[in-house]
């Protein structure tokens, strides 16, 4: 009995121990709950992997379908066949060295380029004229002249005169014969000769104009520095009145003082003085005679544009006076849509810099009287589409004092050709700075004239 009693009452004390040492249910309810949530975590881990994993094959198979697109482009569009040329230069009549007539070579032929431009080129002396042309004229002559415009109206292309010109210059080459004798109103046979052995690379309608201008320093002996001067100017000034005797004369007038040097910003400035003498010319329809420079000097030429110059920006002052007198605007009403190109505004620290376009002739009177330049001249060819104006700001929230700093000019193919500042002034770092991130943001070209600040 004894040992019975101690066997008893040792499982006792054991029992009694083990059920201290079970777990509660609050401990039990926890345990459960952090499993619980555990699973959770693993299950929605491995749905978002297996999300990932089905993301990554279908990017996978996009990009390669997309790579399969693109070799079937270049295998279709890259390297098209004979017919798609022929329409294109549906403009020039048979000649003796024309092979559009042969179609089994036109249907075995293919270019040996990937290049749209080469593709051209050697279509056409493959088959239309086997000897060497000036491949602006060729690219030139091949632009669409007409574009479809609202309500299915056709409407003329903005270098219409020029295409139509190449498509001219161009039949007269390949017709055979004298080019010198069937364009003897624009070319001497010294510029015609550098006309035709021109090396010039196209870029677009223009480059037409500047082998044009380039065949007419040539013939005249410029030098080679004073050609490239005077070739990017006045295709930008004279792009559209390359025709008019005017530019003719100022160019015998340059040739005649060649040892005079010239910056692209004073040779600028006198081109506006010319420009307001060809627009006159041109609205008189020939009643009067052409402004001549028979008998002047470059000096007293300069002296002209800069006494033009202040006159104007007086006439601006009187007229801005004359309509705050009379108590409503007169002729500063004019309005257009201007270029499609968005405003910009830039923060950098303590400045706020912002470029907002010009679209009214009381804004352009303004920005010229503001800062005394003769931007208002540009109205006319705001108001015909040729260019736009923006004026560029900076606003200084330190001293709360907004300042104009610079008046851009923008061409009609949307190239930046003038940054000018207060008198016509060169504009400072920061201002380029500002003008270069506008121009990447809204794939802007700049011109040669200002390709070197903004390097």
């Amino acid at each position: 009995m004894p040992d019975l009693y101690c066997y008893l009452k040792e499982y006792d004390s054991y029992k009694k121990a083990h059920d201290d040492n079970e777990p509660s249910k609050q401990y039990k309810r926890r345990i459960s709950r952090r499993l619980y949530y555990n699973e959770l975590k693993n299950n929605k881990r491995n749905e978002r992997l297996n999300s990932t994993e089905l993301e990554a094959n279908i990017l996978s198979q996009y990009k390669r379908i997309l790579k399969n697109h693109e070799k079937s482009e270049k295998s279709t569009f890259q390297r098209p066949k004979a017919n798609q040329f022929l329409s294109l230069f549906a403009f020039l009549p048979l000649n003796q060295y024309d092979k559009r007539d042969d179609l089994a070579g036109l249907k075995e032929w293919r270019s040996h380029s990937f290049n749209d431009k080469r593709q051209t080129m050697e279509f056409f002396h493959t088959f239309l004229y086997p000897y060497s042309t000036p491949e602006p004229l060729i690219m030139t002559s091949i632009l669409e002249d007409l574009h479809g415009g609202k309500n299915g109206m056709l409407r003329y292309s903005q270098d219409f005169t020029i295409i139509h010109r190449s498509r001219k210059w161009l039949t007269d080459i390949v017709g055979g014969g004298s080019f010198y004798r069937k364009n003897k109103t624009f070319f001497t046979k010294a510029e015609a000769h550098f006309f035709l052995s021109s090396g010039m690379s196209y870029n677009n309608s223009s480059s037409v104009i500047a082998m044009y201008y380039e065949a007419k320093c040539k013939a005249r002996n410029f030098g080679q520095s004073m050609s490239d001067i005077v070739v990017r100017v006045f295709t930008i000034k004279f792009l559209h009145s390359y025709t008019s005797p005017i530019v003719t004369g100022f160019l015998d007038l340059l040739a005649r003082h060649t040892d005079y040097h010239y910056t692209i910003e004073e040779l600028g400035d006198i081109c506006d003085f010319v420009n307001t003498k060809i627009v006159k010319y041109c609205q008189s329809y020939g009643k009067i005679k052409p402004f001549s420079f028979s008998g002047r000097t470059i000096n007293s030429v300069i002296a002209l544009a800069n006494e033009w110059h202040t006159q104007h920006q007086r006439e601006i002052a009187l007229g801005m006076r004359l309509s705050h007198l009379r108590h409503r605007p007169v002729l500063l009403s004019e309005k257009w849509e201007g270029l499609s190109i968005n405003n910009y505004i830039h923060e950098n620290g303590n400045c706020i810099w912002t470029i907002n376009q010009l679209c009214t002739i009381n804004a352009l009177t303004n920005e010229g009287r503001k800062m005394k330049h003769c931007v208002a001249s540009y109205a006319y060819k705001c108001l015909n589409n040729e260019c736009g104006i923006f004026n560029v700001s900076c606003y200084n929230k330190s001293m709360d004092v907004t300042d104009s700093v610079a008046t851009i000019e923008v061409s009609q193919l949307y190239e930046i050709v003038q940054v000018k500042g207060k008198c016509n002034s060169v504009v400072s770092c920061k201002v380029i700075n500002v003008v270069d991130r506008w121009t990447k943001k809204e794939g802007l070209k700049i011109n040669h004239i200002l390709s070197k600040y903004f390097l």
